[in-house]
């Protein structure tokens, strides 16, 4: 099995299969979050978007009652970014993220823990209930801080906050109000996170893959001793670049002939996201065009299971067009399906509206 050699075609079936992408799932969204482990939740719309590609059915008030009842949450977790995840998994794994006393803050300044004791203690005292950051920042300029946006980034990244859930169409505010788990849960996080399960739970939703992967995905360093400790229930494989890859044994990986649909992800979708080295989905030739300064990572479209455009869903009076930028020329075929899983994309998203699709 060490030898077996994985195409990038067979990487890219293996990566959609676990993420639900190779043909909807039937099943409830904190079901589908619980097997993802978490989905990219920078925007409050995305992580809906990111559910009706993966499941039959969805309906977003689903979702919505979720959060309400606070299965779901809202929350700073992997690479201190936001994320949408089972409140379970947040209060196990949320611990083991954190780790060492070391700290970096915008503009490259290295702190501790223990140094940024005293904004923590300002923090916990304020997040008993929610609040927004703005609102912090103010006890901080009145604590004597200058840097105060630093050290309400430090509170954000080393203490575990969560959004509160809000009466709007995607569950939470922009911005919103942040409040300590603790307090919006009723229970804390387990102080001693096990991140030999994280990374178990990492490999089944994104495996097979490297350490770094998994580094650059978590945000932890020095994993390597996490993949010893899995020990046999790991096997090992190589890519077409013979780079050693990790993944779990009964973990399924279907060859690269697997008819793969159209699907459209959206921002920050990890699926893109969740390797160092994402020829598996993303193809060399178009990286650049999704590339950006500022770290955006736009809604992109799928086919044949690899990254073949990005796309916009906008809605004017009474049409919502959902726009296609086409990295290539599209099949009669593709283009087709593409079409019809763009139509249920806007019917799902904008239902008053008209549906329409355009590439451009």
């Amino acid at each position: 099995m060490g030898d077996d050699i994985l195409t990038d075609r067979d990487l890219n079936r293996a990566l959609l299969a676990r993420q639900m992408l190779l043909g909807r799932q039937a099943m409830a969204p904190v079901d589908a979050l619980s097997r993802l482990l978490a989905i990219q939740a920078q925007l409050p719309r995305t992580p809906f978007i990111g559910l009706w590609s993966r499941l039959a059915g969805f309906r977003p008030e689903d979702l919505r009652t979720a959060i309400a009842g606070r299965q779901v949450v809202r929350a700073t977790a992997m690479r201190g970014t936001l994320h949408l995840m089972t409140a379970a998994d947040f209060l196990a794994f949320r611990g083991g993220l954190r780790t060492g006393d070391g700290v970096s803050l915008p503009g490259g300044t290295k702190t501790t823990v223990t140094e940024l004791e005293p904004v923590l203690t300002l923090a916990r005292k304020h997040f008993t209930e929610p609040r927004e950051f703005e609102s912090f920042r103010e006890v901080l300029e009145k604590a004597g801080y200058s840097d105060i946006r630093v050290m309400a980034y430090a509170a954000r990244q080393l203490l575990p906050l969560v959004q509160a859930a809000s009466d709007t169409p995607y569950g939470f505010s922009p911005g919103g109000e942040f409040v300590l788990v603790k307090a919006y849960l009723g229970k804390d996080i387990m102080a001693a996170a096990e991140p030999a399960e994280l990374l178990r739970r990492y490999l089944a939703a994104w495996g097979p893959a490297t350490p770094a992967d998994f580094s650059g995905w978590s945000g932890l360093k020095g994993v390597a001793t996490l993949f010893e400790a899995l020990g046999d229930d790991l096997v090992t494989l190589r890519d077409e670049r013979k780079k050693v890859l990790y993944d779990l044994k009964d973990a399924p990986r279907p060859g690269g002939h697997t008819p793969a649909p159209p699907r459209f992800v959206p921002d920050f979708d990890a699926v893109t996201q969740g390797h160092q080295d994402r020829a598996r989905i993303l193809p060399p030739e178009h990286a650049p065009r999704v590339a950006s300064k500022n770290l955006q990572v736009p809604p992109m479209l799928l086919v044949d299971g690899f990254v073949a455009g990005t796309w916009k869903l906008e809605a004017r009076r009474k049409t919502a067009t959902v726009t296609v930028t086409a990295f290539d020329s599209f099949s009669a075929k593709d283009r087709k399906a593409i079409e019809a899983e763009a139509i249920n994309l806007a019917l799902a998203f904008e239902p008053a509206a008209e549906p329409a699709v355009a590439f451009v």
